[in-house]
């Protein structure tokens, strides 16, 4: 009882939760799973069936017994040739289901993090994120046809050979099987180690690769600020972290490897030195049964080694579903009743907010007692400093983040929805970064309706005052676009993000700090031509005095609170 309590607090108890974790994850898979193992099943049968009928052939060709000689060897070359096709059967099947497992479970884990809590996800790196999502992913998925189902074939390969070797000599078997616990109790101290230094593998991965996603994304401000020594040094030192930590993880991988290996041909030689001495002391009266105890004894070392392999294997598969399962952990989204939201829509609603504070994590409050309405159709400009929170309140509106007390309600005096991502398609959001994805001008607007034809396209760019740089540019519309809209000013990249928020023809607007690149005379009339939309509500956070003379309200956040601005 002593040794399970160990057990279940221990490495061991870890490692079977995340493997049960991979197969809950992958059980749609199980089938297939089933025939992966049953075509290895079959291949180690034929070869060692090969194995035994070469030990006859031996036999028929020294006593020149012609045509036991020509069957027997017709038959072996079958059964080789069969092991050989199913093998490569194998391989193949493998490759097609690693791929399938690797493309749902990167899916999986994909929606995952589009439906995590938004404010509990930042505390990752995007680096990380995207380390979890290929590389752990890919290590996961490899895990699930190479990990236990492997370990099933090569224990059978293992067994069976040793049956084999069991019914010709007795003591060649218990040579092979003391290998087994020796290779355990010399396992035994690698196993955390391992364990430790895949851990911190994972860990100063994503560490590289959040270093390089950053360089990559801020080429321009590295540049401008004349940082490129600054960051290869910074390389440097980041490489420096992952060589020292790659090459102890390697030393005690080779050690662990080297050991095993070891033992697993010292147990094959020592089979091979049995027979020999049997051989030479007349003990064996056939020569073909010493060349049976020399495959038998390849098998026998290939399976321990392929066991011996599966160690690292198995732990650095499951550090990578141990870091998949943390994300799976975080908390979701809150569900919402999408029946009420478009009850709503559609209707005119006003948008009611209640007393509301919110605090980000481990942070003093940023909004305080927070109390307004909005009516439908109305122009409102919220109004502080910066740093002040009306960006974290534009994303209390898209139910990013969610008050620490009080309500927030869109309500048309009948019906009264909660504000929550269910809400979110009521808003069409344009954030001080314009967001702009990579692809076409239209694949950028085409984002939040696909179904839009052109001229629509054309006609939400012409209330953006974009119309007319966008026609000017090679294919118009269907001109590409580098990487976040880097082929195209701060002020243009604003104005698309405009044209893509009036083309969603949500019934609320939020617009963060969009005019900031904007010429006062182009901000006025893009402002004019979005007040001018039919059944539109406005919401602008805003420095710039020019805008406010287009607003119904004005509210000013100061010390925390909402205060109205009279005019």
């Amino acid at each position: 009882m002593r040794f399970l309590r160990k057990l279940n607090r221990g490495l061991l108890h870890d490692v079977w939760c995340e493997t049960r974790w991979i197969y809950h994850h992958t059980k749609a898979y199980k089938k297939s799973i089933f025939l992966f193992i049953l075509i290895g099943l079959l291949t180690t049968g034929l070869s060692l069936i090969a194995a035994v009928l070469s030990k006859d052939l031996v036999n028929y060709i020294i006593g020149k017994k012609g045509w036991h000689v020509m069957q027997t060897g017709i038959l072996v070359v079958l059964f080789s040739l069969f092991s050989i096709v199913f093998s490569a059967i194998s391989s193949r099947y493998s490759a097609k289901i690693n791929l399938r497992i690797s493309n749902e479970l990167r899916a999986e884990v994909f929606g995952v993090f589009l439906n995590t809590d938004w404010q509990a996800l930042q505390q990752y790196h995007s680096g990380d994120l995207l380390n979890r999502i290929n590389t752990d992913v890919s290590n996961v998925a490899g895990s699930v046809l190479g990990w236990v189902p492997t370990f099933i074939i090569k224990t059978v390969q293992f067994i069976a050979s040793l049956v084999v070797i069991l019914v010709y000599d007795p003591t060649m078997a218990l040579f092979a099987l003391c290998s087994a616990p020796l290779s355990l109790l010399i396992a035994k101290p690698f196993v955390r180690k391992l364990r430790k230094f895949s851990s911190e593998m994972r860990r100063v991965s994503s560490e590289m690769m959040s270093f390089n996603e950053e360089a990559f994304q801020n080429s321009q401000s590295i540049k401008a600020f004349n940082l490129v020594d600054s960051f290869r040094t910074k390389l440097d030192q980041v490489q420096h972290i992952y060589y020292d930590t790659a090459m102890e993880h390697n030393r005690v991988s080779v050690i662990n490897s080297a050991l095993l290996s070891t033992i697993g041909k010292l147990a094959g030689y020592l089979c091979i030195g049995w027979g020999a001495f049997r051989l030479w002391g007349g003990d064996i009266k056939e020569f073909g049964t010493m060349v049976l105890f020399i495959q038998l004894a390849g098998y026998l070392s290939s399976a321990l080694s392929a066991l011996f392999k599966l160690v690292p294997t198995a732990i650095d598969c499951t550090v990578s579903a141990q870091r998949i399962m943390t994300i799976f952990d975080l908390p979701r989204e809150p569900e919402a009743d999408s029946a009420a939201v478009e009850a709503i829509r559609g209707t005119d609603f006003s948008l009611v907010v209640e007393d509301m504070s919110f605090a980000y994590q481990e942070r003093a409050a940023t909004l305080e007692a927070v109390s307004f309405t909005i009516a439908p159709r109305e122009i409102v400009a919220i109004v502080g400093q910066s740093g002040s929170g009306k960006t974290t309140l534009f994303r209390l509106l898209l139910g990013l983040l969610r008050p620490d007390s009080g309500s927030m309600t869109l309500t048309n005096g009948d019906v009264s929805v909660p504000i929550s991502p269910a809400t979110r398609n009521l808003f069409a959001y344009v954030p001080q970064d314009n967001v702009i994805f990579s692809g076409t001008v239209a694949d950028t607007l085409r984002l939040v309706r696909p179904e839009a034809s052109d001229d629509e396209i054309l006609a939400a760019l012409r209330v953006a005052c974009a119309e007319d740089f966008v026609r000017e540019l090679p294919d118009g519309i269907n001109s590409h676009m580098s990487e976040r809209g880097s082929s195209l000013s701060i002020g243009q990249n604003q104005r698309l993000a405009i044209a893509r928020a009036v083309l969603a023809d949500a019934p609320v607007m939020l617009l963060d700090e969009v005019t900031s690149a904007l010429d006062l005379e182009t901000e006025e009339r893009v402002l004019q031509n979005i007040a001018a939309l039919p059944n539109k509500t406005c919401i602008i956070s805003t420095h710039r005095p020019s805008v406010l003379k287009l607003c119904d309200q004005i509210y000013k956040i100061q010390d925390k609170h909402l205060q109205p601005v009279k005019e």
